[in-house]
């Protein structure tokens, strides 16, 4: 074979890699019925209200309060409840006081999850439930919760008690942990 100049260049076409079919910057076309502009500045002081009474400004921020309580995961005009997620592990004297077991105060060596639902003014009766290994929705006419969970439960395990003095939905949902050295 040759080294010939057009054998040298077929050579270095076939070497270089192929050319992007991307369009950048310059090659964009120029005729667009759109324009990019930063607004951030000018919608500040739009935005900011004056209040004349401090009333009038309590009262805005109660409302915002309520505004955002009921934001996120809600349906329609719902409130989210308050809860509480807390975990709960069986110990026996031996874990407590001789440490001679492999249970740790850490959440790595909890048996069950426990959430606390507060539903003010509801019924047992109004209260739909469904517990699935990641999640937990609660619907009911004033309250709507879908709550993703930390770990995974198993929700045949899983006991649901309803506490009427306190007008709240007490969940006990047992974690499904793999068995290691903590575990067993």
């Amino acid at each position: 074979m040759e080294f010939t100049v057009s054998n040298i260049e077929k050579l270095a076409d076939l070497l270089t890699p192929p050319e992007p079919d991307v369009l950048q910057g310059d090659d964009l076309p120029k005729t667009t019925d759109y324009e990019i502009t930063a607004s951030r500045d000018n919608k500040k002081s739009e935005t900011a209200k004056t209040y004349k009474t401090i009333e009038e400004y309590e009262t805005q921020q109660a409302e915002d309060a309520d505004l955002i309580g009921t934001t996120g995961l809600r349906v329609e005009d719902r409130k989210s409840p308050a809860y509480t997620m807390n975990y709960q592990q069986s110990v026996s004297a031996e874990d407590v006081f001789l440490q001679m077991g492999p249970k740790t105060p850490s959440s790595a060596s909890c048996e069950n999850l426990i959430v606390r639902v507060v539903m003010t003014g509801d019924k047992k009766e109004n209260i739909d439930l469904s517990v699935d290994t990641k999640s937990v929705t609660i619907a009911s006419s004033r309250y709507y919760l879908k709550l993703p969970l930390p770990h995974e439960i198993n929700p045949d395990t899983s006991k649901a008690n309803w506490d009427n003095a306190e007008e709240s939905l007490v969940l006990t949902l047992k974690l499904n942990r793999e068995f290691d050295f903590v575990n067993f």
